[in-house]
C-alpha cells in the first residue's frame, strides 16, 4: 500500500470568542514540531488566527485513485478533528506527496 503524506490547509471562519480563546491558548509556539506527519494527523496554525495546515500520513491501497482517496481520508480526518474542537473552518485545499515515487540518490 502506498504511503502519502497530505497536507490539507484551510482558513479559520471568524471564530467567537470563546473559541478564539481556545484556540489561542492551544497556539504553537513556533517550534518545529508541529511540521510533522503522523498518522493521526498534527494541526498547526499561528497565533493571528488565519489559516491552518493538518498534516497527516495516509495508506491507501494501491490502484488509479489512491492519490484521490488518500486526498479524500486526510480531508475527513482534518474535518473531523476541527468539527469535534468546535473551530470553524473555510477554504479546505488539498496537496499530497506518494512516498513511494520519492527517490533517494547515495553518493
Amino acid at each position: 500500500m502506498p504511503t502519502y503524506r497530505v497536507l490539507v490547509r484551510g482558513k479559520f471562519d471568524r471564530p467567537s470568542g470563546a473559541v478564539r480563546e481556545k484556540l489561542l491558548a492551544n497556539a504553537g509556539d513556533d517550534t518545529l514540531s508541529g511540521l510533522s506527519f503522523a498518522e493521526t494527523g498534527t494541526l498547526t496554525y499561528s497565533r493571528h488566527l488565519g489559516g491552518f495546515s493538518f498534516r497527516v500520513l495516509v495508506e491507501a491501497a494501491a490502484g488509479d485513485d489512491a492519490t484521490q482517496r488518500a486526498h479524500d481520508d486526510a480531508v475527513l480526518q482534518a474535518m473531523d478533528l476541527l468539527e469535534r474542537e468546535g473551530y470553524p473552518y473555510r477554504d479546505l485545499t488539498v496537496s499530497s506527496t506518494c512516498m513511494d515515487d520519492v527517490r533517494t540518490t547515495r553518493r
